[in-house]
């Protein structure tokens, strides 16, 4: 039972980070477009969906281990897929922290650090899917 209500969990935590990632996606060129002077709600929507997208990867980076555990008793014996799988976390972790990191100096006036934003995003969106893929192979 607890298992499961794990697995529902971290469904959850995949909903809320790929929410808030397709979320910021709409968003942050908005951000980028607007004059600086009209920012302030596009900053709202933006580190709404930022806090919606990390608070998702934290839950599954909570559940995802405890089921590991619970279920299986450690990773031991999960094979390759697995591994491809952890890689694309440490990817999506890599560019959400890059896409906050850049958006601090992006909110300070640091223009140069849109790129950043843009890479950090695509990133963690990238990794997010892939290792879902990964994990379908390992747990299925």
């Amino acid at each position: 039972m607890l298992t499961t209500l794990l697995l529902w969990m971290h469904f959850i935590g995949v909903g809320m980070g790929m929410g808030g990632g397709i979320a910021l996606s709409q968003v942050g060129p908005r951000l980028v477009a607007a004059p600086a002077d009209q920012r302030g709600m596009l900053w709202t929507f933006e580190i709404f969906f930022a806090r919606i997208g990390a608070g998702g990867l934290v839950l599954l980076l909570v559940t995802g281990p405890l089921m590991l555990w619970l279920k299986f008793g450690g990773a031991a014996g999960l094979g390759a897929w697995f591994v491809a799988k952890m890689m694309f976390v440490v990817l999506a972790l890599i560019g959400v922290g890059l896409h906050e990191w850049a958006g601090r100096r992006f909110r300070k006036g640091d223009e140069a650090a849109v790129p950043l934003m843009f890479i950090g995003g695509r990133a963690a969106g990238v990794g997010i899917v892939l290792a879902m893929l990964c994990a379908v192979f390992t747990f299925n």
